[in-house]
């Protein structure tokens, strides 16, 4: 059974009547399944996705919960309703299996609760560049590192900052056997990612956890070409 979002948030009259109470509500129908579209061409996928909502569209209004709607989305595409329904028929729509999300906007004889929260800290991953460097020698090739490291923050300049504080015990020199010093040197802070790790417990997920990404492009040297199946 689906979750009803921002119900907590209002803090109902209780000389009123749930009976008597309506609340607006905007409601996301279900996006189509990948098995409902594998075996079709991709221009008859996409008149495919416009007729299953359309269809649940007219599923849902024939449930008669609505005292007043109005259709969000596009005409050829609806993707749900902005409606006016009884508080206690709420209930009922959480049990719609074509209904993906209901969030309620607004309820009669009820205020309005919700605290601004608080910020907090995330953690995030910063990518830098690293150069070794050896005391009086001029490398044609210098050796560099990319490197990440994950640290907690409430902001992205606010994880360079902790980062940074943090380089001088990166660059700290120490011999190598021939006597020269050597140092790892910070040359540049390349980019910074926030993660979705909530606390450290996470990081032990089985499937992994993503702590940086970053998009881009290459050429397709194979010229290869997906055919969409898995």
């Amino acid at each position: 059974m689906k979750e009803i979002y921002d119900l907590e948030y209002w803090q109902l009259d209780k000389s009123v009547s749930n009976t008597k109470r309506f609340a607006i509500v905007k409601i996301n129908l279900v996006y189509p399944k990948v098995k409902q579209l594998t075996d079709l061409k991709p221009k008859e996928r996409v008149k495919k996705i416009d007729s299953i909502y359309r269809e649940d569209l007219t599923r849902l209004i024939a449930l008669n919960l609505f005292d007043t709607y109005e259709i969000t989305g596009k005409k050829k595409r609806p993707t749900g309703v902005t409606a006016k329904v009884k508080f206690n028929d709420l209930k009922k729509l959480k049990k719609v299996d074509f209904v993906a999300s209901i969030w309620v906007t607004s309820v009669d004889h009820a205020i309005f609760i919700k605290a601004e929260e608080p910020p907090k800290e995330q953690y995030y991953c910063v990518k830098m560049t690293g150069v070794i460097e050896v005391e009086g020698v001029r490398l044609k090739k210098q050796d560099i590192e990319k490197r990440f490291v994950l640290i907690k923050a409430w902001s992205f300049n606010d994880a360079y900052d902790k980062v940074k504080k943090q380089q001088e015990n990166y660059c700290e020199p120490y011999l190598n056997p021939n006597g020269r010093f050597v140092r790892w040197r910070i040359e540049s802070y390349d980019d910074c990612f926030v993660t979705d790790i909530g606390n450290p417990a996470e990081l032990d997920n089985p499937e992994g956890v993503e702590v940086f990404s970053a998009l881009g492009k290459r050429k397709n040297k194979l010229k290869t070409v997906w055919d969409g199946k898995p």
